[in-house]
């Protein structure tokens, strides 16, 4: 096919010539004049009848010797999720309802048969320059000036994408003019259409992961501000825990009381065998006094109208701790949300399974030359058929 033209002999030149410009073909060749003159002759002659063994003789002439060779790559691919959890519905639940594996099978169908991925195939093969070589027929190829909607539909032509409901499998057959290129056309075709499948839902899981990652950070900076708050109330109040520091101060509380009342009893014993104004009477109820003075000053440090007092300390330190807490609270559920974003990111991942790879052919499969020929014969012969029972009816209703 990439012999120069003074390798060939002369029939192969003029073959050569009738494939890629049959209408050069005819003007330039000698046997013109003589040939319109036998079919001037011929139509004398046979009629109509004489077209149709023409026409007959043309489509014999092109799919037996000048249409072009086609080579099909077949390729067959399952969409498959991550999960794989697709459970059956039964009755009338299964009415209406689409798998979302057939869902997405339904979806690459379309986008193989698309202008992205004629556009895809165009970019890394130089599609439209194979369908437009010169060594291609002239019936067979594109058009030089073909319109990008031309090219496509063209495109279309050449692909057939099938996907079997039962099995969920989607069939995909290209078609080339030589068999290197029609391998790699599905090799790049199956490559483009993972990358499409992959791509599905991409961008609204990259949103929730942002969002849940933007969540985590603004939890941990909440939760590390309010731990310094708490760490700053207990250096000024010099606090460590006022559960315990209330716990000393009460049985400081209790102690006391238990040594006032004590005392008093000593007191009273003493009073009984001792007078009144004697110096060890005098010492025991300065001790008293003292105690009691100790117990008050104790009892303010839990209740008493100044801000320093140790309940508005505790209020106080309970807010904040309590802040910390649910600042600690909402990190907790921040990192979680996170890993359930994660997780349904991984859950929802597509990929195609591979159930048959592209493989190099070994024959043509286009034209089907026979069975082109058989049906465009039938066709025309149809045709006359028709035409002529046409006739005769005309002829005889006129007459």
């Amino acid at each position: 096919m990439n012999k120069s033209a003074s390798q060939l002999t002369p029939g192969k030149r003029k073959l050569r010539k009738l494939r890629d410009n049959p209408g050069a073909f005819f003007k330039d060749s000698g046997v013109f004049g003589n040939a319109l003159k036998g079919v001037s002759y011929t139509w004398a002659k046979f009629g109509l009848f004489s077209v149709v063994l023409l026409l007959c003789a043309l489509v014999i002439v092109y799919f037996g010797v000048v249409a072009t060779d086609r080579y099909a790559t077949e390729t067959q691919f399952v969409v498959k999720q991550s999960d794989s959890n697709d459970l059956a519905l039964s009755g009338l639940a299964s009415l209406g309802s689409v798998a979302p594996t057939m869902r997405d099978a339904y979806i690459i169908e379309e986008f193989i048969q698309s202008r992205d991925m004629v556009m895809a195939l165009d970019k890394a093969l130089n599609l439209r320059a194979h369908y437009q070589s010169p060594d291609i027929d002239y019936f067979s190829r594109l058009e030089a000036d073909a319109t990008t909607e031309e090219f496509v539909e063209y495109y279309r032509d050449r692909v057939e994408v099938r996907h079997d409901e039962l099995s969920d499998i989607v069939y995909v057959e290209v078609q080339a003019f030589s068999p290197e290129f029609s391998l790699a056309m599905g090799r790049e075709l199956l490559q483009v259409s993972e990358q499409f499948i992959n791509g599905l839902g991409d961008k609204m899981v990259r949103e929730q992961m942002a969002y849940a990652e933007t969540e985590v950070t603004r939890a941990h900076n909440v939760l590390q501000d309010q731990q310094k708050n708490l760490l700053t109330f207990q250096d000024e109040n010099r606090l460590y825990s006022p559960e315990q520091e209330g716990g000393a101060i009460l049985q400081a509380v209790n102690s006391l009381q238990a040594q006032i009342i004590t005392e008093q009893a000593k007191l009273k014993n003493m009073l009984a065998t001792i007078r009144e104004d004697t110096p060890l009477i005098k010492a025991q109820r300065d001790l008293i006094r003292s105690l009691q003075q100790q117990l008050e000053e104790e009892k303010q440090k839990l209740a008493s109208p100044d801000e320093e007092s140790f309940n508005k300390v505790n209020v106080e330190y309970g807010e904040i701790e309590l802040q910390a807490a649910l600042a600690a609270d909402l990190y907790k559920s921040s990192l979680a949300g996170l890993e359930s974003v994660r997780s349904e990111a991984y859950r929802k991942l597509k990929h195609l399974l591979i159930v048959q790879s592209p493989s190099l052919a070994e024959e043509s499969k286009y034209p089907r030359r026979i069975y082109n020929i058989l049906t465009w014969v039938i066709v025309i012969v149809a045709v006359y058929l028709l035409t002529m029972l046409v006739t005769a009816i005309v002829r005889e209703h006129s007459e």
